[in-house]
């Protein structure tokens, strides 16, 4: 796909801080979910995880989705992410920092 296609999806991004004890089962967690959305969300149509250089309990989620509509109306609803939050909610050591953007068109016009 080219890559000025970007303006068809929807993206967020999520920061976490998490505790430095929790980190290695938090990262196991995180994996597992973001697997299984991957393969069961159509409209899914990015997700990556990364973490900071310099200091490792910090994480960035970068995700890509059909529609914001989409993402908060449907997919955030689903059954799943209860039982998720549930079990990493405790391993935060900051409150999660989430941020909607819109791809703006590499060309005007």
């Amino acid at each position: 796909m080219p890559c000025n296609k970007a303006t068809d999806m929807h993206v967020l991004t999520v920061e976490l801080t998490i505790k430095p004890e929790n980190l290695a089962d938090f990262l196991q967690e995180l994996r597992q979910f973001s697997r299984y959305i991957v393969q069961q969300e159509a409209d899914c149509l990015r997700f990556e995880i990364f973490q900071d250089d310099d200091d490792p309990c910090r994480i960035l989620l970068l995700e890509g989705w059909s529609s914001r509509r989409h993402l908060e109306e449907v997919q955030l609803q689903r059954a799943y992410y209860q039982p998720y939050f549930a079990r990493v909610q405790s391993m935060f050591a900051a409150e999660r920092l989430l941020r909607h953007w819109q791809a703006l068109p590499l060309e005007q016009g």
